[in-house]
C-alpha cells in the first residue's frame, strides 16, 4: 500500500489507507521558493504599485499619515513591513510627529503593551505613535451607508489624515474570498454596529466563499466600505504553501486585491474532480481553536454530502481547546435543538449572532463549522484534545490518525479519498 503524508508545524505524519480505498486527489502543493528579502519586496512593491502612483509620489512630507495595521491575530510580518515603511517615510522627510500607527482590531480586544511591544519591537513602539482601534469607541466619524452594514463609522485618525496606507496579508478567506485589500478598513477600523450587520447579513450569501472573488456580495460591500474611507495605498503580503512570504504588492487596495488573489490561487488552487466518500485533511498552518475550523472549510468542499472528514490537529495551542471556545459550541447546540443550520440561518436573517458580544469573526467560525456539521461528520484527530472535547465541537474523536482510519473503513470498507496534507492553505477548485 503507497504512504501518504500531512503536514504539520513540526514535520510531515505519515499513514497508509485500508484496500478498498480509492485516492481521487491527493492535493500536495509544491511551494514556489522565496528568492527576495522582505526589505527588496516592500521597496520593489512601494516603487512599482499596482493602479496608482508610487507612494513617494502621493506622500508629501507635511502629509498626516495613517498607517493601519493587522492586529496580533494575522500572520502578517508587520514588525518587517512598518519597520521598513517608516524608514522610507523618514528618507522622505516625514517626521515622527506626522505619522499615526493604528492597530486594526475590528472586533477583537485590543492589544496589549506587552503585545505591541513584543510583535513591533521596542525601538518602534519609542519612535512612533501606536493605537488600537475601538469599534465601540463614541469618537468615530461617519463616512457614510453601505445596503446591508448601514452606517459606517470609522476610526478618526483615518478619516482626519490626509494618507491612508493599510498594511496586511493576502490569505484565503471562507466569506470574502481572500484577506487583505479593503479589509484593512471594514471591519479593521470600523464599528461594531456595521460589521455586525455586514456579517449577518452577507456571510452565507450566495457568492460568499472561499477564494470568490467575482460576484461575492461580503467583498463588495468592504470594497465600498474601502472608498468611502478613502484609502489610498495598501501593502500586502503574499505566502507560498509553506507559509512563507513569498511576494509583497501593493498599490490600490482593489488591484491588490485581484491581482494577489490571482497570485495566491496560481500556487494554492489544486483541482478536483469530483467529491469523496471520505477527506483527509491536516489542520496546518493553523493550531489556535477558532483558526482550527479553517480548514474544514475546503475539507467540506471535497466531501460528498454525508461523508466523513478526518481532521488531523497536531497541536492544538495551550494543549486543548479553550473553555470559551467550547462553551460556545454549547450554547450554539442548545439553541439550535437540533437543526444548527436553522440556527445559523435564523441568525443571519435576524442579525442576531448566535454569541452576543463576541468578535465577528468568531461568530463566523462558529456557524461556518455548524453549516459543515449540517453536511458532513467530522473526526478529530489529536492527542491535545480528547473524546469530551471533541464531542462539544460536534466532532468524532480518535487519539491516533491510523484509528480514525480503521474505524471509518469499518463503516465504508469501499471509499473514494480526498486527502489535504495542507488543509489550511489548499484551495480547491471544482469544476
Amino acid at each position: 500500500m503507497r504512504k501518504y503524508s500531512l503536514v504539520t508545524n513540526t514535520g510531515k505524519v505519515f499513514f497508509r489507507i485500508p484496500k478498498g480505498w480509492q485516492v481521487l486527489k491527493n492535493a500536495e502543493l509544491a511551494p514556489e521558493p522565496v528568492t527576495k528579502t522582505i526589505d527588496d519586496m516592500v521597496s520593489e512593491a512601494i516603487d512599482r504599485p499596482v493602479g496608482t502612483r508610487p507612494l513617494r509620489d502621493i506622500i508629501r512630507s507635511d502629509s498626516k499619515i495613517v498607517i493601519v495595521v493587522d492586529d496580533i491575530a494575522r500572520p502578517t510580518p508587520k514588525k518587517a513591513l512598518l519597520t521598513f515603511l517608516i524608514s522610507r517615510l523618514r528618507e522622505w522627510g516625514v517626521s515622527k510627529d506626522r505619522v499615526d500607527i493604528l492597530l486594526a482590531t475590528g472586533t477583537h480586544r485590543p492589544m496589549t503593551t506587552d503585545e505591541i511591544r513584543g510583535t513591533f519591537g521596542q525601538d518602534l513602539v519609542r519612535e512612533v505613535r501606536f493605537t488600537n482601534h475601538d469599534c465601540r469607541s463614541p469618537e468615530l466619524i461617519s463616512v457614510g451607508r453601505l445596503k446591508s452594514a448601514g452606517e459606517v463609522k470609522i476610526n478618526p485618525l483615518v478619516v482626519q489624515a490626509d494618507v491612508r496606507i493599510g498594511i496586511g496579508s493576502l490569505v484565503p478567506h471562507p466569506f470574502n474570498g481572500f484577506g487583505g485589500g479593503a479589509k484593512i478598513i471594514f471591519p479593521g477600523v470600523a464599528n461594531y454596529e456595521a460589521i455586525r450587520n455586514h456579517h449577518c447579513a452577507l456571510m452565507i450569501a450566495a457568492g460568499a466563499s472561499l477564494a470568490q472573488v467575482e460576484h461575492n456580495p461580503f467583498l463588495e460591500e468592504i470594497c465600498q466600505a474601502g472608498r468611502l474611507a478613502k484609502l489610498d495605498f495598501v501593502i500586502n503580503a503574499l505566502y507560498n504553501a509553506n507559509e512563507e512570504v513569498k511576494e509583497v504588492i501593493a498599490g490600490d487596495f482593489g488591484e491588490v486585491h485581484a491581482a494577489g488573489a490571482r497570485m495566491t490561487l496560481s500556487e494554492l488552487g489544486v483541482r478536483f474532480e469530483r467529491p469523496a466518500d471520505v477527506t483527509i485533511t491536516s489542520a496546518f498552518p493553523y493550531s489556535e481553536g477558532p483558526q482550527l475550523m479553517k480548514p474544514l472549510g475546503p475539507a467540506t468542499t471535497v466531501t460528498r454530502e454525508g461523508g466523513v472528514v478526518i481532521l488531523y490537529a497536531a497541536s492544538i495551542e495551550g494543549g486543548r481547546f479553550a473553555e470559551p471556545f467550547l462553551g460556545a459550541f454549547d450554547i450554539a447546540f442548545a439553541k439550535s435543538q437540533g437543526n444548527p443550520k436553522q440556527l445559523v440561518q435564523d441568525s443571519c436573517r435576524l442579525g442576531i449572532p448566535i454569541i452576543e458580544g463576541a468578535a465577528m469573526d468568531f461568530n463566523g467560525a462558529l456557524n461556518i463549522t455548524l453549516l459543515y456539521l449540517s453536511k458532513v461528520r467530522v473526526i478529530l484527530v489529536s492527542q491535545d484534545a480528547n473524546a469530551e472535547q471533541a464531542k462539544r465541537l460536534g466532532f468524532g474523536y480518535e487519539m491516533r490518525l491510523e484509528d480514525a482510519i480503521l474505524t471509518v473503513s469499518k463503516n465504508v470498507p469501499n471509499a473514494t479519498v480526498n486527502i489535504l496534507p495542507s488543509g489550511g492553505l489548499v484551495i480547491p477548485v471544482i469544476p
